[in-house]
């Protein structure tokens, strides 16, 4: 008898992981589930990855949000203090763009502190909570990153992707409940946010309800038609509901997007073996 075990990365491009084991042996279709580890990237996404002894994924690298524009005008119709609060506003998009710069070139701590230095100059930009709970989030400070997401949100609550970090923390806990909350208020936010339904569909998988996992799955799958992973992870629902036939469907299609894991299952559970 084969066995699949299965590894799915949730999350945002995170360093830091954790490992959940589910010692539960489901008889499907001739192959054994023997475990489902969890680890979360920084991407929010969550892959399928069928281990061999080069099993692994890469974290790939994104952004992060963007600072808003300073509203343009003449200073010379402004009262000085509005002036004061313009210069504070310029100097503030400095050292924002300076945190992008920060982090692109991957030195987090200096990221950290510029866009601390943003909040000291404006105590309302959302975006630099989000980034400072990406960032701590990347570092595997939970704690500290759910206290910006939450500041995040507070001030901007259409912020899907402070909403979706905020539901990864709690998922990474093992609170599927609050993790689930948390990926609906990011829906409500954001209800084009492929990567919302992509990790909800995933929880939904993991916690064996299948049908729920491809609904959400094939909803990110159209409002993101080149997601590998959305591809394979709705594979691995399909085929746990014994319908192979359409796993097979969409791990092709992954592979053929490039997903390397996709592969693997593919020339495991999709061609016929001697």
């Amino acid at each position: 008898m084969k066995q699949l075990v299965l590894f799915i990365l949730v999350g945002m491009v995170l360093l830091s992981s954790c490992q959940n084991s589910d010692q539960t042996n489901t008889e499907n279709a001739g192959v054994k589930e023997t475990g489902v580890n969890v680890t979360i990237n920084e991407n929010n996404e969550a892959v399928i990855v069928i281990p061999d002894e080069n099993a692994g994924e890469k974290p790939k690298p994104i952004g992060l949000a963007r600072d808003t524009i300073i509203p343009s005008g003449n200073d010379n119709d402004l009262t000085p203090e509005e002036k004061e609060r313009r210069l504070e506003l310029r100097r503030a998009k400095t050292a924002f763009n300076n945190g992008m710069q920060y982090y692109q070139e991957g030195n987090y701590p200096e990221a950290i502190n510029a866009f601390k230095m943003v909040l000291q100059m404006d105590e309302t930009n959302d975006k630099a909570f989000f980034n400072l709970g990406k960032i701590y989030a990347m570092q595997g400070q939970p704690e500290l990153s759910l206290s910006y997401y939450e500041d995040a949100v507070r001030l901007n609550p259409n912020d899907s992707a402070s909403w979706l970090g905020i539901g990864m923390i709690y998922y990474n806990r093992g609170d599927f409940e609050n993790a689930l909350k948390y990926y609906n208020r990011s829906i409500e936010a954001g209800p084009g946010y492929a990567l919302a339904y992509y990790n909800r569909g995933t929880v939904a998988g993991q916690s064996k309800n299948y049908a729920e996992s491809i609904a959400d799955l094939t909803t990110a799958i159209r409002l993101d038609p080149n997601s590998d992973q959305a591809y394979m992870n709705r594979g691995l629902a399909y085929y746990y509901s014994k319908q192979t036939d359409k796993a097979c469907l969409d791990w092709n299609k992954a592979a053929e997007l490039g997903n390397p894991e996709a592969i693997k299952a593919v020339n495991l559970y999709c061609t016929d073996k001697k």
